[in-house]
């Protein structure tokens, strides 16, 4: 399966600054790249900090939620230029395919998901590769951190990745079966056939693979997209290190404790310091 995710990595990354602006003394720049298999521009959002060289690196990816506002690159902002004044974190923001409103109802079909979800996962990967490319980046010290689908989407991207030291999945889903259907009919033709297709693409088996990059799970107990038994089937299924969290919540884990709790994990994992 790991071919799957396979592309050239000595493709030019080219990557383009189309603005900059400062957050206090932290740049954030808005740059894009093309895609490795499309070529069409990936938009992200480089976060670099003020202070010297090497720089623990963060890939963060977001969430899909048509209604909000920081359903797209944004979401993480300003987590990422706080943990750049305060630990010194390079991070990357990537745009996705669920970057855009109305992705799930008219920017995929049960005929693309399979294809789909491999060109995203490589899309990540180069991401990667752009974060990894920054001089100033220490590459023993890379973390991801992903939300709804960028948690199942991360998910694959543990079994297939060794450069990523740790991981936060922040209420995703154990197989895409689970999220993929919704509105479909039970006895729509070919729903059999599109099941055992994305069943390899389950986030549940690449967690397995994991190690030893250690992954944290945060969940929360009022999200009706992760219900308890699947967060725990996707939690018991990920290789050791891990740590399961459950809040107070709903899906869009906004509380401070829950960010508290994932800054505590990455400090640890990047022995990151506060300066």
């Amino acid at each position: 399966m790991t071919d799957w995710f396979a592309y050239d990595q000595t493709t030019p990354l080219n990557v383009t600054e189309v603005a900059s602006e400062m957050h206090g003394d932290v740049t954030v720049k808005d740059i894009h790249y093309p895609s490795p298999i499309t070529g069409s521009a990936t938009g992200a959002y480089w976060v670099v900090p003020p202070r010297d060289a090497p720089h623990p690196a963060i890939l963060y990816v977001h969430w899909y939620e048509p209604a909000a506002s920081n359903s797209n690159r944004t979401q993480f902002v300003d987590e990422a230029v706080w943990m750049a004044q305060h630990y010194g974190v390079e991070s990357l923001l990537v745009e996705t395919m669920w970057s855009t409103p109305d992705w799930y109802q008219q920017g995929r079909s049960l005929d693309s998901d399979h294809d789909d979800a491999i060109r995203q996962v490589v899309e990540l990967r180069r991401g990667l590769d752009v974060l990894l490319a920054q001089p100033g980046v220490d590459q023993a010290r890379v973390a991801y951190v992903g939300h709804d689908f960028g948690a199942l989407y991360g998910a694959l991207l543990s079994g297939v990745e060794d450069r990523v030291k740790a991981y936060t999945l922040i209420a995703g889903a154990s197989n895409f079966n689970r999220w993929m259907l919704f509105g479909v009919p039970p006895d729509q033709p070919g729903l059999d056939d599109y099941k055992a297709r994305m069943e390899p693409l389950a986030p549940s088996r690449f967690v397995a693979q994991t190690a030893p990059a250690a992954i944290q799970f945060q969940f929360g107990s009022h999200d009706f997209y992760t219900p308890q038994d699947d967060y725990l089937a996707f939690y018991n299924a990920a290789s050791e290190p891990k740590e399961l969290h459950v809040y107070e919540a709903e899906h869009a884990m906004g509380a401070e404790a829950i960010r508290a709790d994932r800054i505590r994990f990455l400090v640890g994992q990047l022995g990151l310091e506060m300066h």
